[in-house]
């Protein structure tokens, strides 16, 4: 199966620079910071995705090989956000 590289790498160009265009109109966007973190945060890792699947050649890998790269960001996020809930208690040892 042959691939034309090149027009696979002109559209994750374009791709990514309407991502960033969205992200520039998303922080000039007046709405509450938290919710514009969020978008950003969505946005990046979104184009973070594209990248690795792209550039880092995740395209030609097998399904599992991608499942094992891009299960754990959504676990990380989720345990991070979790430790942050949990951090607001300030538990104390005595």
């Amino acid at each position: 199966m042959e691939i034309n590289h090149k027009s696979l790498y002109i559209k994750t160009t374009i791709m990514l620079s309407v991502l960033t265009l969205i992200e520039i109109g998303i922080s000039y966007w007046d709405i509450v910071r938290f919710y514009q973190v969020g978008l950003l945060l969505t946005f990046a890792l979104a184009k973070m995705a594209c990248v690795a699947y792209v550039f880092m050649h995740l395209y030609y890998e097998e399904k599992a090989l991608r499942r094992i790269l891009f299960v754990p960001i959504p676990l990380l996020i989720y345990f991070l956000l979790s430790l942050a809930y949990d951090a607001q208690f300030n538990w104390v040892i005595q």
